[in-house]
């Protein structure tokens, strides 16, 4: 896996059944509105162009419905230009009913794109409840299911706003030797000492919690690449007596630790490309 990513990628297959349906989508609404000539032309390629912006997100789908209504209006009045007074009043009329349909497909389409795409975000639909939604007694850590709800929430929130968040994960890479030689009160500990360690790093609007059994992970909100990189050298000046306190506690199964830092919207523009380049970039700590 590739340790960077810029943005959705969006595969051959679906570009090309994108495409294709933006196209056909074209041909039947130039047949049932009767366009014809250039107007006919601009439509069947705006639509799939449409199509591929609010696979996007609906932003990108409202502004290029926006964008391409705009190129139509061109074609509309360059028609105008070009002498065809006679037939004036139809030309406008098609070609409000034709940037009408433009637009209402962006914004639609992007609805419903918006909410597939959440959808699919399986690992991050999670069910939870307020009573969740607060730090582990024993670790002092947000648990499992508050975290990815808050993680999932932060995600929808800074795309709406268009802001940074940065993360950070922290993985104990020899959890099951661990686990093995330490009882689960030891796991426990370890955990709390890495959670205390970690949010003396942080501000108090940054969330620290579990993300899997061996991943802790931090949110930082309004946090841009330089942002993270800051609290990255903060963990590298400090890490050292982190670990040598580690070894001295634990010193028949030390706990091997990796660290790995992301960044939206620098590295990817979605919750599930983040976290898999977070996978990739994992480095011993």
């Amino acid at each position: 896996m590739a340790a960077t990513t810029t943005g959705r990628k969006i595969q051959y297959r679906d570009l090309i059944i994108i495409t294709v349906i933006g196209v056909v989508v074209g041909l039947f609404f130039t047949t049932y509105f009767k366009v014809r000539g250039y107007d006919a032309l601009t439509m069947i390629l705006s639509i799939p162009i449409a199509f591929l912006a609010v696979s996007r997100g609906l932003r990108h789908g409202a502004l290029m419905s926006i964008i391409g209504a705009a190129i139509y209006g061109t074609v509309i009045l360059f028609t105008i230009i070009q002498g065809q007074s006679a037939t004036q009043p139809g030309v406008i009329r098609e070609g409000i009913a034709n940037i009408t349909v433009l637009i209402a497909l962006g914004f639609i389409l992007g609805i419903i794109f918006e909410t597939f795409n959440f959808q699919l975000a399986s690992p991050f639909k999670e069910v939870t409840t307020v009573e969740t939604f607060v730090p582990d007694e024993e670790t002092g850590l947000y648990n499992f299911k508050s975290f990815r709800w808050m993680l999932s929430g932060e995600m929808k929130r800074v795309k709406r706003y268009n802001t940074p968040m940065s993360l950070i994960f922290v993985r104990v890479d020899n959890l099951a030797d661990f686990q093995r030689r330490y009882d689960y009160e030891q796991e426990i500990i370890l955990y709390r000492e890495l959670g205390r360690f970690l949010r003396g790093l942080l501000r108090d609007a940054d969330y620290v919690g579990k993300y899997s059994d061996a991943e802790i992970g931090i949110i930082l909100p309004e946090t841009n690449a330089n942002g993270v990189n800051i609290v990255m050298t903060r963990v590298a000046e400090r890490r050292a007596a982190l670990l040598e306190s580690m070894v001295e506690r634990w010193d028949e199964v030390p706990p091997q630790l990796s660290l790995s830092a992301t960044n939206f919207p620098k590295d990817a523009d979605n919750l599930e490309e983040l976290v898999n380049v977070l996978d990739a970039r994992y480095k011993p700590f």
